[in-house]
């Protein structure tokens, strides 16, 4: 009983238990809308992508100075934390009302207003989240995201029995824990303070940049998507990332063991033929077996098989072109991984607007992505090619640390 209580401990202070459960919810929130809230199933599908907003920004904003030593040492980290948050709140929905008007023109400004509410509220918690995880400890810091991932589960198969609409299931729960966090508000210690608005969102700023051009192409994706081939493009684009949620899991298992092992990862190795056997086993499942896409969404049920190959080659394209970047990034300097980074969303970008001249229909926005992958995953192998081997930082740390700060070092 002992070794099992342990083991439960350990995975609940991993980041794994909190991206299974995060994905699980994500994953219930879809199915329970299928079942039982058809018609606002164009909106949780939409919501799902805009949750990738708080997650990619609050982590580059908040967790990426934190882990790179950027505070300054008086400052109050919560109060850094609540106050980004903040400052955060209104871009982003802005971002997410403009998603929704152009995927989903359809949908009044209510129900849109609903479907935004799960992403503003989580902006803070995924702050709380950061800062927690360095003044406390990462088990205390994985309460906030698990909780409220089982309380979008409760809470969702509660509204589709009631009859309720299932796209605001993590409001409640969400409430609950920010309630909880501002009653254990610690008091401002002696010799720190609440840093400005502007300089707390400065001090991640670079970081920002660059989470944004990932984060405006998964936004775009699922508008553009919506606007050419239908609400029926924005359900079936959700249905197909839920599907391939496991292989997610082990995809950024491995791109955090290369982020670790730096110049010593290699390129074979367990947990990377464990992602390729995991998109293998879902391509197959997704393809062949419609009673398990009819489990996710009925359009999904009906789309032919050279549409879903197309997919699911676009995603295993995503798999090496994901590591052919996070392999770049150890070896470049960081001005030219910026560049090349950069340029692969340029890519994806410019493919989109080419899309608009020819796609609409889902079968032809599949093809679509999968040109642009297998362009992205050239892009990558060009640069890689041309860029040469930086000084080992072990070797020489101060040089780093200075070409660090230089974001317009040579592409």
């Amino acid at each position: 009983m002992n070794t099992l209580l342990r083991a439960a401990g350990k995975l609940q202070g991993s980041q794994l238990s909190v991206q299974a459960l995060s994905r699980l919810a994500s994953v219930g929130l879809f199915l329970l809308a299928s079942w039982a809230d058809g018609t606002r199933l164009p909106l949780v599908a939409l919501q799902g992508a805009l949750l990738a907003l708080p997650f990619a920004l609050m982590e580059s904003l908040i967790g990426r100075p934190i882990s790179a030593g950027l505070l300054p040492a008086n400052w109050d980290m919560e109060s850094w934390a609540r106050r980004t948050a903040a400052v955060s709140i209104l871009p982003v929905a802005v971002v997410g009302c403009v998603s929704a008007a152009v995927a989903l023109p359809g949908a009044s400004w209510p129900d849109r207003l609903l479907m935004l509410t799960p992403v503003l509220l989580q902006l803070p918690l995924e702050a709380a989240f950061w800062a927690k995880a360095r003044t406390e400890s990462t088990s205390r810091a994985n309460l906030i995201p698990q909780v409220v991932a089982i309380g979008t589960l409760v809470c969702g198969a509660a509204f589709a029995v009631a009859g309720l609409r299932v796209d605001v299931a993590a409001v409640p729960g969400q409430v609950a824990v920010l309630a909880w966090l501002l009653l254990r508000r610690a008091p401002l210690a002696p010799g720190t303070i609440r840093p400005g608005y502007r300089a707390g969102f400065r001090v991640g700023a670079a970081y920002f940049v660059t989470a944004s051009v990932d984060l405006t192409y998964s936004v775009a994706l699922p508008s553009v998507a919506g606007a050419l081939a239908g609400p029926t493009a924005v359900i079936v684009l959700r249905a197909m990332e839920l599907a391939f949620g496991p292989f997610h899991v082990t995809l950024s298992a491995t791109t955090r063991d290369d982020v670790v092992m730096g110049r010593k990862a290699r390129w074979i190795n367990p947990t990377r033929v464990l992602t390729v056997g995991g998109w293998a086993v879902v391509s197959v499942i997704v393809m062949f077996s419609p009673w398990v896409r009819g489990l996710l969404a009925a359009d999904l049920r009906a789309l032919g098989l050279v549409a879903l190959a197309a997919f699911c080659a676009y995603k295993g394209l995503l798999m090496f072109s994901t590591w052919l970047s996070i392999r770049h990034m150890i070896w470049a300097t960081p001005g030219r991984y910026l560049v090349s980074g950069v340029g692969s969303r340029v890519i994806a970008l410019a493919g989109l607007a080419v899309s608009v001249a020819w796609v609409d229909r889902v079968p032809e926005l599949f093809v679509q992505l999968l040109i642009c992958e297998a362009l992205v995953v050239a892009w990558f192998a060009y640069r890689i090619a041309r860029t040469p081997h930086t000084p080992d930082p072990a070797a020489a740390p101060k040089d780093v640390v200075a070409e660090s700060g230089d974001l317009v070092a040579q592409g």
